[in-house]
């Protein structure tokens, strides 16, 4: 946790309880009703309302809402002491997602006092699918908060995160502006949205030492000095074609021969010999955001399953190409996360299966090899293959 005061968070500062005036903001086109104030207001970065707390008659409420929902109404400035304290905006859409908790304060000569507050899904269910969350608190954020921040990280990205990444996942975070601490009037959060490119930032990191699966000799999992914003890092050098080396004319006894044949893996896909798998949901679902292929042998052996060419005795085993092919992509992904930093370019893994040879019934233990390089024009490739394959 000693990082954690450089995202910036806990330099918020407890706000004071008291009481707001609330008016129509910018692009409605009604008023707001008399007799109601805010309590609390917290709007996201893009300036959408995700909290407003307020106090007022209940007649007063129930037109308020008739004009949010009618749009008359869709955006609030919040005020104190002529100072404009908070403000936000909101959609009919989103007023639609919104939770409503309403409740009658006390009963006066003017009518019935109560509290009207709407708040925003994601302050008590983050969204995995956006890779989106908000953690609202009180004041200045505790231990506890910048804990349940990062838990909240861990739970939302799409790619595994160790527990002791922490401090350089957050600056990452931070620096990339998918967390922002966010003050509100009355209470606080942390923002977190995470970018469609997290995972090759996360790779980057791992490619560059700052992100370490196995600990040094000093227990450590995370360098911050060795942190990068280039989802690219590495490659390059990685998967580039080598130049081939300079000579002379006359030195090789091969230098003017005629190159008669050269197998591309295009042409290995096109002739059937690799099944790329690159487009399928499968392979996005488990992480992979380079090309990938099975060759023809692992395509047959462990994922092709078309009942119509499977043995009687196998039809019943309740087995799917699309099943079978997410257990070959998502126990390689497994594979690459849990292999030792320096493994190479090739790797062995295991996954069980059941082989598709008419009369097996139960999985057992397969080994499979990943092979991570260049394809035909030095990009970035993945080929999955049998152990005895080159």
């Amino acid at each position: 946790m000693t990082a954690i005061p450089n995202v910036g968070i806990a330099d918020i500062q407890q706000p004071t309880f008291s009481v707001a005036t609330i008016e129509s903001g910018p692009g409605s086109t009604g008023f707001m009703p008399a007799g109601i104030f805010c309590i609390g207001a917290l709007a996201a970065p893009d300036g959408q309302f995700l909290y407003l707390s307020l106090i007022g008659r209940d007649t007063a409420f129930q037109e308020l809402r008739g004009k949010m929902t009618a749009g008359q109404i869709n955006s609030f400035v919040i005020r104190q002491d002529g100072r404009q304290v908070a403000s936000g905006w909101f959609s009919r859409e989103t007023l639609s997602r919104m939770e409503y908790y309403g409740a009658k304060l006390q009963t006066s000569l003017f009518g019935e006092v109560g509290q009207m507050i709407l708040y925003h899904p994601l302050l008590t269910t983050p969204d995995k699918a956006t890779q989106t969350a908000a953690l609202p608190f009180m004041g200045t954020a505790s231990e506890q908060n910048l804990q349940d921040i990062w838990h909240v990280v861990r739970h939302i990205c799409e790619v595994p995160l160790l527990e002791q990444w922490e401090l350089v996942v957050m600056q990452l975070l931070t620096a990339l502006q998918w967390f922002q601490p966010i003050q509100g009037f009355g209470c606080n959060a942390g923002y977190v949205k995470l970018g469609s490119d997290v995972a090759a930032l996360i790779s980057a990191n791992i490619r560059s030492g700052a992100l370490c699966v196995a600990a040094d000799e000093t227990g450590c999992y995370a360098f911050p000095a060795k942190l990068t914003l280039d989802p690219e890092f590495g490659l390059a050098k990685r998967h580039q074609q080598p130049e081939p080396p300079q000579s002379s004319a006359g030195d090789g006894f091969w230098d003017d021969a005629e190159v008669i044949y050269g197998y591309s893996r295009k042409q290995a896909i096109d002739d059937g010999e690799l099944v790329d798998v690159s487009a399928s949901s499968e392979a996005r679902e488990a992480g992979f955001r380079v090309p990938v292929a099975l060759t023809r042998a692992v395509w047959d052996s462990f994922v092709d399953w078309d009942n119509e060419d499977v043995s009687p005795k196998q039809q019943a085993l309740g087995q799917s190409t699309d099943g079978r092919l997410w257990d070959v992509l998502y126990m390689a992904k497994y594979g690459i996360s849990m292999a030792p930093k320096n493994h190479g370019d090739t790797l062995l893994y295991e996954l069980y299966a059941i082989k598709r040879d008419g009369h097996s019934t139960t999985p057992c233990s397969i080994k499979l090899k990943l092979h991570s390089g260049g394809g035909d024009n030095g990009e970035h490739v993945i080929t999955i293959m049998l152990p005895n394959e080159d």
